[in-house]
């Protein structure tokens, strides 16, 4: 059999190190390898991953491998060596703990209460679409776990046959802070509480009720939905998994680590992801070696947790997606690219992903020194 081999591309980024530091911790792997086109940063994380466990008699076998994910090439060359089982993916081409902040007054002057996510689709999409790519050309049993924006990127890269095996973080978050947000409430066990949820990304960014969602709290086999004001669990939530801030780093990092050990182990683990096949937002999900299998709860049907997560698609910025993946972007993204960023953009095709993230990128590089 082959060997237990989990690579992170993008790994020398804050998600990366948290993951790598989580994943040296688990028993059964054989190797972990941080790949990321910061040689420096990426090593650190390594080394500190090393000690770390060593400190806990804990001795797995971690290694950095320079990766440029925009060269194809040598992503393919890589993936042909390290023939990793899961990758998980953490690349970005803009972090958004560098540009949040930038925006954030520029969204109040133009009466936005969102910082509308579809507009800096281009710098997570064009990573995990080079990644793809060379996935599918090595023609491996690679499975990919994506934390890159997996809401809005993987309805496009099915459009292309290049979807990831599923998404982290998100959906995945906010049902862990409604749990616990509950377990307070009631005084019991996190244990003890169960969620079923559909919603998409942007109810994390939206007072809760202005993004539609899907959403039973079961205390053990026992419904308890109408005992609360499911808007206010929401709010609570969001509070707790901190969308947008450096804080929730960890807290995406451990969803994409659980998503990818319970691929790698064949678990069937019962849990929560975004960016499942074609669907955008996230859902309820069965994972194993399999992939994601999408598992509702009874009386919703797909239709109906496609339409809700398709409205809060377009919260988030996107419009609708047509069958080439061209995105097309709501007015209000188009108001904030043009007013806030001097870009002049409504939509986007596949092939001018890249130019659109080198322009997202130059008119940040720009705010930032405005606001300096």
């Amino acid at each position: 059999m082959d060997e237990k081999v989990v690579m992170i591309t993008g790994g020398a980024g804050i998600v990366g190190g948290y993951a790598t530091e989580y994943l040296a911790r688990i028993p059964g792997l054989d190797r972990i390898v941080v790949s990321d086109l910061k040689e420096d940063l990426g090593r650190t994380v390594v080394n500190n991953a090393i000690i770390g466990s060593a400190v806990s008699d804990i001795y797995p076998r971690i290694e950095f491998r320079k990766l440029n994910l925009m060269s194809e090439d040598e992503t393919k060359a890589l993936l042909d060596e390290v023939r990793p089982r899961v990758i998980i993916h953490v690349g970005t081409l803009l972090s958004s703990f560098y540009y949040q902040p930038l925006i954030k007054k520029k969204l109040a002057s133009l009466g936005l209460r969102s910082h509308l996510a579809a507009h800096t689709f281009a710098k997570d999409f064009v990573l995990i679409y080079r990644l793809m790519k060379a996935v599918k050309a090595v023609n491996k049993d690679i499975r990919v776990v994506n934390v890159s924006f997996p809401d809005n990127t993987h309805p496009v890269l099915a459009k292309l046959g290049l979807t990831p095996t599923v998404g982290a973080g998100t959906i995945d978050l906010t049902v862990q802070g409604i749990r616990r947000a509950v377990a307070e409430r009631l005084s019991v066990p996190m244990s003890n509480i169960s969620v079923s949820m559909v919603a998409h990304h942007a109810i994390r960014v939206y007072p809760a009720g202005e993004v539609p969602y899907y959403l039973r709290i079961r205390l053990f086999d026992r419904d308890i939905t109408d005992k609360f004001n499911l808007n206010e669990l929401i709010d609570a939530s969001n509070k707790i998994t901190g969308i947008g801030a450096r804080d929730n780093a960890p807290m995406t990092a451990a969803s994409a680590v659980k998503n990818a050990i319970t691929i790698l182990n064949d678990v069937g683990v019962l849990t929560h992801a975004p960016g499942v096949g074609d669907m955008p937002g996230g859902v309820p999900v069965r994972l194993s070696a399999k992939g994601a299998e999408v598992i509702l709860p009874d009386g919703l049907t797909m239709d109906e947790a496609r339409a809700i997560n398709e409205q809060g698609m377009r919260k988030d910025g996107i419009e609708r997606i047509e069958q080439d993946g061209t995105i097309v972007f709501t007015q209000q993204v188009v108001k904030l690219l043009r007013e806030a960023l001097g870009m002049n953009w409504e939509k986007m095709r596949v092939d001018e992903a890249e130019r659109m993230a080198q322009e997202l990128i130059a008119a940040y590089k720009k705010l930032e020194k405005e606001t300096k």
